[in-house]
């Protein structure tokens, strides 16, 4: 392996999650009237922290409100899935090599804790993972670096030697202006929408090339 670092993404990538979180918000869009669709939804919600989203829509409101918004949206984010989840296909086995080759693996996200906890703690995925950095961790959302660097820093590694698994446009962006290598995840994007962005595309971990990095 080339790399030493391993950086997910959560959303997308640990879990092929967006279909969920897409039906979440538009219930929340159609609750608290404003303009949704699946267009406006995958160009400019992902990969921005709920403060960034909310601030957004409903303009400069408070932390309090902020919260209060985002448990919303995640408790009917929480029971769509809570009954679907499962982990992309073929990460588990991934996460075992990784493991086995002793190398060092991070979760880096904009998502709010409570949905980094529903995800790692239902599917067991959490003794994976070395260090985990998540939404309160960050003040500025991709494609900002700040998650990933944030991930190399509390590795102990220099970004060079990690690679960062990411499936939206602003999240290869944030990989790649971290320092970091990047490989696409075509879920919520197609491999031809991704192929501009980033060299190497996977659709999901039995592919053999990610065991080369």
């Amino acid at each position: 392996m080339k790399h030493k670092g391993f950086i997910f993404d959560i959303d997308g990538v640990v879990v092929d999650n967006h279909s969920y979180h897409f039906k979440a918000w538009m219930e929340f869009s159609k609750k608290y009237h404003f303009q949704l669709n699946s267009e406006i939804y995958r160009d400019t919600f992902n990969g921005k922290t709920n403060a960034d989203l909310f601030r957004m829509i409903f303009g400069n409101i408070s932390d309090k409100e902020i919260k209060q918004y985002g448990d919303e949206k995640e408790s009917c984010y929480q029971n769509l899935y809570k009954n679907e989840m499962k982990p992309h296909t073929g990460l588990v086995e991934y996460l075992q090599f990784l493991k086995y080759n002793h190398l060092k693996i991070a979760l880096g996200t904009s998502a709010p804790t409570m949905n980094v906890n529903f995800t790692l703690d239902t599917l067991s995925l959490r003794p994976f993972f070395n260090v985990i950095v998540d939404g309160p961790m960050v003040t500025h959302g991709k494609p900002h670096p700040q998650a990933y660097e944030l991930c190399a820093k509390e590795l102990a590694l220099d970004p060079k030697d990690c690679v960062v698994f990411e499936d939206s446009l602003a999240g290869l962006q944030s990989g790649k202006s971290a320092g970091c290598s990047i490989i696409g995840v075509s879920t919520s994007h197609t491999e031809s929408e991704l192929e501009s962005h980033v060299e190497q595309i996977i659709h999901d971990f039995t592919d053999p090339t990610v065991f080369r990095l």
